[in-house]
C-alpha cells in the first residue's frame, strides 16, 4: 500500500484531528474492510458547525470515546449536535495514554522520551481492555458508522485500531502501515495545540512523545504475547472477543474483495 494512497482514507474534517477511515484494508482471506463504518480519530472539540453537519450526513451512529473523565472535561464535545448519536466513555481519571503528563514531566534525551513511550505502549493493551471491550461488542452487534477516538488520535487509538485490524486478519505490515499514517496527518496540528507546553522540552524529546515509531506499537503487540501467548488469546481472555464476536465482527465489517 503506497503512502499517497492511504493519505485518500484521511476525511477532511473541519476543526478535527487525524479522522480517517479504516476501510479498504485487505485481509489475509482476501476480503476488505468496508468503507463508511469504522473511523478512528483524535479528540473533536475543535469540530465546525460544518463538521458536526458532515458526521451528521455520513449517518454516525456510535461514539466510543477512550480519554480520561478530565480530558473530556477539559475539551468537551457537543455531541447532541448529531442526530441519533450514541456516545461512549467511562469514568476513570489516569491513563498512560494522556500525553499531558509526560509533557510535563522532566524527559531531557530523546531516548528517555522512547523508552516513556515504549513503556506506556506496553500497558496501554490492559489499562485499555475494558474499554476495547466495549469497542469490539458494539461493532459486533453491528453499531455502526462507529468512530473511536482519543486526544491525539495515535496512542489509545492506535492501539485499538491495530488490535480490530488484527481480529480482522489484516496482515501486520498493513497494521503498522496504518499506525504509522499519523506521522503523516497529525503531528502538525498536535504540536500547535499544545505549544504552551512544549516550551521547555527539546525537540527530539517532542518528536518521541508527539510522534509514532514502529518501535511503540511493536512494544504493545509483545507485551500482549508475553502476557497471553497470542493477540488471539488476549483479545478472548481479556477484551471478550469470543469466536462467536468475532464472527460478528467478520460479518459486519468484511466484504469480498
Amino acid at each position: 500500500m503506497a503512502m499517497m494512497g492511504a493519505l485518500e482514507r484521511v476525511l477532511p474534517l473541519e476543526g478535527g484531528r487525524n479522522f480517517r477511515d479504516l476501510g479498504g484494508y485487505a485481509t489475509r482471506d482476501g476480503r476488505r474492510l468496508r468503507w463508511g463504518r469504522l473511523y478512528r480519530s483524535g479528540s473533536m472539540a475543535g469540530l465546525t458547525e460544518a463538521a458536526y453537519a458532515q458526521l451528521a450526513e455520513m449517518g454516525l451512529r456510535v461514539i466510543c470515546d477512550l480519554r480520561t473523565t478530565s480530558e473530556r472535561r477539559t475539551m468537551p464535545v457537543d455531541w447532541g449536535r448529531v442526530p441519533n448519536l450514541s456516545y461512549w466513555a467511562r469514568d476513570y481519571e489516569l491513563s498512560f495514554g494522556d500525553l499531558r503528563n509526560l509533557l510535563a514531566s522532566d524527559l531531557p534525551t530523546g531516548e528517555q522520551a522512547r523508552a516513556a513511550m515504549t513503556a506506556v505502549y506496553r500497558e496501554l493493551p490492559f489499562e485499555q481492555a475494558g474499554a476495547y471491550g466495549e469497542l469490539f461488542r458494539r461493532l459486533a452487534n453491528g453499531e455502526a458508522p462507529l468512530v473511536f477516538n482519543c486526544s491525539a488520535g495515535k496512542d489509545r487509538t492506535g492501539v485499538a485500531a491495530a488490535l480490530i485490524l488484527s481480529a480482522l486478519g489484516v496482515p501486520a505490515e498493513t497494521i503498522l502501515e496504518d499506525y504509522l499514517l499519523t506521522k503523516f496527518v497529525a503531528y502538525d496540528r498536535m504540536a500547535s495545540a499544545t505549544a504552551a507546553q512544549l516550551a521547555h522540552l527539546a525537540p527530539e524529546v517532542i518528536d518521541a512523545i508527539l510522534g509514532v515509531e514502529a518501535d511503540y506499537i511493536r512494544a504493545a503487540f509483545e507485551a500482549i504475547e508475553a502476557a497471553h501467548g497470542s493477540i488471539e488469546t488476549y483479545l478472548q481472555e481479556r477484551v471478550g472477543v469470543t469466536a462467536a464476536v468475532l464472527e460478528q465482527l467478520q460479518a459486519q465489517l468484511l466484504e469480498d474483495a
